[in-house]
């Protein structure tokens, strides 16, 4: 066993012995939380939602602190030592992934993971399932396509996670599609070459406008061009407008060039320059939500939202269900003030809510209100529960 040499040390040790102890209590009563949906009481469709808000828990962590409750309940060799202090979270979390159920190798497992070390006992569990497990992998855990977006700049990464040979055809594919490009459209269409020398060593032409572009950067712009024109030529199964981005920006932001970062539907924001030069080619809906210019509170004179006014109220909610923590995007209009009890039908009368907690609303006696001057929405139950969640600033300026 090691033994840390100085005082605070050993002190930081029994400390988080003492918060392991608690993580396992905690942990053992979450399965039987979730196994008996009690979520559901506090207005969630997911134990995963509840312990997102309830908890501040990424929602990744969330998933997994969910599935480790689960698999323990399956594995009483690896319940046993998690409950009596002898395996710690983060190994129990992986022994876990061992896949298929089998008491001998789980204990075989248990006994080794007090020498071994956290990144030595995930090495040992990943080879065991190439080697012994099932030939299909998991795509949860080996395929992906995940956007990592930046902050203040604007600028992000799309990351593709999967075996080596759907990677390279993706590359392939790109090329090929370049080539096509290249050797079938007009002169004035074909792309101009790429230049694979590094950027510091490239010369430029004089009759050069601007520098060649990279082979990545070349690349992206042919993956884009493909899966537009797929969505284009497949119109008719594909609805464009589900495949576009939607951005929400000040009118004088985007006519008076001001440098400024938005937000797209996508929840990752995008420079000004870039919405500038999307508005070049895109269809642009205007969302007046205090002005003439589209008329959007029609009063009393009908029940339905018209599809002004819907955009305008998802766009509002960054086009999710109003709920905290759900984050579901079909959704339907609910009337704040109900229709039938005299409500308009206007933007600041209407929420998005998902099927689920659209029947919450009407049949499970819960209620909703949306403070338009704050731009907080508050769910609340018949005992007490309150969910409550407030729209960017930003947002309800729109």
């Amino acid at each position: 066993m090691s033994v840390s040499a100085t005082g605070a040390g050993r002190e930081l040790v029994a400390d988080w012995g003492e918060i392991n102890t608690k993580v396992v209590e905690w942990v053992l009563k979450l399965a039987d939380f979730d196994r008996e949906q009690l979520y559901r009481v506090d207005g969630f469709h997911s134990c995963v939602s509840w312990l997102e808000i309830m908890c501040a828990m990424r929602r990744s962590t969330a998933f997994e602190k969910v599935r480790v409750a689960h698999e323990l309940e399956r594995r009483p060799v690896v319940r046993a030592a998690f409950a009596a202090g002898e395996l710690p979270y983060a190994k129990a979390r992986i022994i876990t992934r061992l896949e298929g159920l089998n008491e001998e190798r789980d204990t075989k497992f248990v006994a080794d993971a007090p020498d071994s070390s956290t990144r030595a006992l995930e090495t040992r569990v990943r080879y065991w399932n190439f080697v012994n497990g099932s030939t299909k992998p998991d795509l949860d855990d080996h395929y992906g396509m995940r956007l990592e977006a930046g902050f203040m700049d604007g600028l992000g990464r799309l990351v593709l996670e999967g075996t080596n040979d759907m990677l390279a055809r993706v590359l392939a594919i790109t090329d090929a599609y370049g080539d096509y490009l290249l050797h079938n459209r007009s002169n004035e269409l074909r792309l101009r070459p790429v230049d694979e020398s590094p950027r510091e060593t490239r010369p430029q032409a004089d009759n050069e406008s601007e520098p060649k572009r990279p082979l990545a950067a070349k690349r992206l712009d042919l993956l884009l061009d493909l899966l537009e024109e797929v969505v284009l030529v497949n119109e008719d199964k594909i609805d464009p407008e589900r495949a576009s981005i939607g951005v929400t920006i000040q009118y004088e932001d985007l006519i008076e060039n001001r440098r400024t970062l938005v937000p797209t539907d996508q929840e990752v924001l995008i420079t000004g320059e870039a919405v500038r030069r999307l508005a070049c080619d895109a269809g642009i809906h205007r969302m007046v939500i205090r002005g003439v210019s589209e008329f959007l509170d029609i009063g009393r004179k009908t029940r339905v939202f018209t599809t002004a006014q819907r955009r305008a109220i998802r766009a509002r909610h960054n086009f999710r269900c109003c709920a905290a923590g759900c984050g579901r995007r079909i959704t339907q209009i609910h009337h704040v003030h109900w229709w039938e009890e005299g409500g308009v039908t206007s933007i600041d009368n209407g929420v998005p809510l998902c099927s689920y907690h659209h029947h919450l609303v009407h049949e499970g006696g819960w209620t909703i209100s949306y403070n338009p001057n704050t731009g907080v929405t508050r769910l609340e139950g018949p005992h007490g529960q309150a969910l409550e969640t407030q729209v960017d600033v930003g947002r309800r300026a729109a």
